[in-house]
Order: C-alpha cells, then sequence, then structure tokens
C-alpha cells in the first residue's frame, strides 16, 4: 500500500471498473441483481486481495498466540497450586504422624524418689547423747 495517496489502490479500482462497464453494458444489470439478492457480497469476500489474507493470518496467530500464553499462565497458576496443596498435605500428614506418635507411646514416668537420709540431721541424737555424757578434760600446762 502506498502511504503517500491512500487513494490510489482505490483511484485504480474505479478506473478498472470504468472500462468493464464500457466493454460489457449487460454486466451492469447481473451485477445488480447480485446487490439486491446479497450475492455481491459473497463475491466480495472471494475477491478480496492477499494482502487482507495475510493480515487476516497475522491476527489469528496473534489471537491464537495470546490465547496459548493464557493456556500456559493457567497451567502455570494450576501448577502451582498443586504444589502448594502438596505443601499443606504434607505437613497436615506430618502432624497426624506426631499425633499418632504421642497416643501410641506413653508418657516417661518418673521414678519415685526415694526418701532421703537427712545429712543435715545425721547423728544429732548421738551427738547430744555425747555432749549430756561429756566431761571437762583439763588442759596440761603448756610450757
Amino acid at each position: 500500500m502506498n502511504t503517500a495517496n491512500p487513494l490510489k489502490p482505490a483511484k485504480n479500482l474505479v478506473q478498472t471498473i470504468a472500462k468493464q462497464i464500457a466493454q460489457e453494458p449487460w454486466e451492469i444489470l447481473k451485477q445488480a441483481e447480485g446487490q439486491v439478492t446479497g450475492a455481491d457480497e459473497q463475491v466480495q469476500q472471494q475477491e478480496a486481495p492477499v494482502q487482507q489474507e495475510a493480515s487476516d493470518n497475522s491476527e489469528r496467530d496473534k489471537i491464537r498466540s495470546q490465547r496459548l500464553m493464557q493456556a500456559l499462565q493457567a497451567e502455570l497458576d494450576e501448577i502451582k497450586k498443586k504444589k502448594e496443596q502438596e505443601k499443606l498435605l504434607k505437613a497436615q500428614q506430618e502432624q497426624m504422624a506426631k499425633e499418632e506418635e504421642k497416643k501410641i507411646t506413653p508418657p516417661l514416668v518418673e521414678p519415685a524418689v526415694k526418701k532421703g537420709r537427712r545429712l543435715f540431721n545425721f547423728g544429732k541424737k548421738t551427738q547430744m547423747q555425747r555432749q549430756q555424757t561429756q566431761t571437762e578434760r583439763p588442759l596440761p600446762p603448756s610450757g
């Protein structure tokens, strides 16, 4: 397409149509019938230029790639959700296993401590008796 004069292709098209009309005047009536019945739209669609098909293909490619990207993104999101669910499930299973282990093994019972011998009171009775019976002994003179 020429960007300098966007009407040039339309002008060329009009000129070719005018030449056809001058050569075959009865073709106008045939085309008029198609326009009235709507068959003209089908003819125009068949006469679409290759550039339009290329642009349609590029648009289709863009749409297809966008859909593919969306599908891939959705798949990634789904994988992330599955991983999170697996982590949660694993944590729950570990917690359940710990609880079952606590239920199975009875808690440790500390042995009862024997009564001590009372080291601080040891021998007080005998010491009291000694003090009562003890006599004073005179110390020899030092000298």
